[in-house]
């Protein structure tokens, strides 16, 4: 298990913007910057975060007009934030429950004094799990169908899959064939940003289309490397015959890697508090 604290590993590299913006601005900023979230200051505090997710299930599935609309209306807040001293696996741990994929660091006086992503330990599980053995293989952890969509059906289609799924990412078919994947940047840089209408606009028009795939019988740390070589969130995988099994995410992946040591009984905490962390009621916008 690892023994390092975020403190060890954070960035201090955060992106802000400033509560005085609309929606579309900062949406535009992280387009930009080509980030999944930007944290909300206010007289140089740190008030809210707002991230994809929040551009799926408050801005696009809700209509609403990102341009009239300030910032405060759909960050998230108060911040969620642990300690310097806090062990890696303990904070990947409160991502898990919480379906986070950032949490701020705080020093002893409570100053934020940075952030730790799933991504960063994401890129620590590759470094150490290149001097360990992994025999898990990626098709034993796709435990769900895959959520697929048509590529004529229209973006809105693809956003309550994503929503009712609890997913970041959908496969995209036509005619039985696997034709590309639709992700939450995809949503956020061709569709929110772009100003196009999620009702008018065909999947295919905005889908990603150059894959990159692995089978099930791929190692997990393969899996995790590819993510991070790519800097990819999902990735699609293939059975024998070269048909879409399924798409499996970081989240998903991480929880099995070898070289930062989940035993079964931590996955099995984080899965069982999983339900109660989704609900609404912990999703409140300030």
């Amino acid at each position: 298990m690892l023994s390092n604290k975020v403190g060890e590993i954070m960035t201090r590299d955060i992106f802000t913007a400033d509560i005085s913006n609309s929606v579309f601005e900062v949406m535009r900023s992280m387009a930009a910057k080509d980030v999944g979230r930007a944290v909300i200051t206010e007289n140089g505090n740190y008030v809210g975060i707002f991230t994809e997710k929040d551009v799926l299930k408050r801005v696009l599935s809700q209509n609403l007009d990102a341009k009239a609309t300030n910032i405060k209306k759909v960050m998230t807040t108060p911040i969620r934030s642990v300690p310097d001293d806090t062990h890696i696996l303990e904070a990947l741990g409160k991502m898990y429950r919480s379906k986070f994929r950032h949490l701020l660091v705080r020093e002893r006086k409570g100053r934020i004094v940075g952030m730790v992503t799933m991504r960063r330990i994401l890129e620590l599980a590759v470094e150490l799990g290149e001097r360990v053995s992994d025999t898990q293989i990626v098709g034993k952890i796709l435990l769900k169908q895959p959520v697929k969509i048509e590529a004529s059906q229209p973006v809105r289609q693809a956003i309550d899959a994503m929503i009712k799924s609890d997913t970041g990412c959908v496969a995209i078919t036509s005619g039985g064939e696997l034709r590309g994947i639709f992700t939450e940047r995809d949503l956020l840089k061709r569709v929110a940003v772009a100003g196009l209408d999620p009702d008018r606009t065909e999947i295919e028009k905005v889908m990603t289309t150059k894959l990159v795939t692995l089978t099930t019988n791929a190692p997990v740390s393969q899996v995790l490397k590819e993510m991070r070589n790519r800097r990819f969130r999902h990735m699609v995988i293939l059975d024998d015959q070269g048909k879409l099994a399924g798409t499996v995410s970081m989240r998903e992946a991480l929880k099995y890697a070898k070289a930062l040591d989940v035993d079964e009984s931590v996955r099995s905490t984080w899965k069982e508090i999983e339900e109660f962390w989704e609900s609404d009621e912990h999703y409140t916008p300030g």
